[in-house]
């Protein structure tokens, strides 16, 4: 987790985390979630100084049920340097290249979820 800022974003379609301690919780929990998470495909997008953006294909195996879903996503990571090396300011992962629920009900539900699944998740508070 230390490749995060100790104050970065991360925004999925799920979830809005704005600390590092809040971001371990969503990694925490994928294998509370999933028994797989398969990395069907890259292809980079773009990559600069400052920004990495990606799009990449990933199947999900939900645990217990071992149903499946793939899912095609556009990744970006913002990059910013410091006195302890570069780490990641802004985490944005979009599925179908959509970005979703910034406003109302699905704004609501993912601050919920980024602010509570820690309690859920129990990642190390030292992060």
């Amino acid at each position: 987790m230390s490749v995060y800022a100790e104050q970065a974003v991360y925004d999925d379609p799920f979830s809005y985390c704005d600390t590092r301690y809040k971001i371990a919780g969503q990694w925490y929990g994928i294998p509370k979630l999933f028994s797989k998470s398969e990395n069907l495909g890259t292809e980079v997008v773009s990559n600069t100084d400052d920004e990495m953006v990606w799009k990449q294909r990933q199947r999900y195996t939900f645990r217990g049920i071992g149903a499946s879903r793939t899912e095609d996503s556009l990744v970006s990571l913002r990059l910013q340097g410091g006195e302890d090396g570069e780490r990641v300011v802004y985490h944005k992962d979009m599925w179908s290249e959509k970005d979703y629920n910034h406003q109302g009900f699905g704004a609501l539900m993912k601050k919920v979820n980024g602010d509570k699944l820690t309690g859920i998740t129990r990642p190390p508070e030292e992060l």
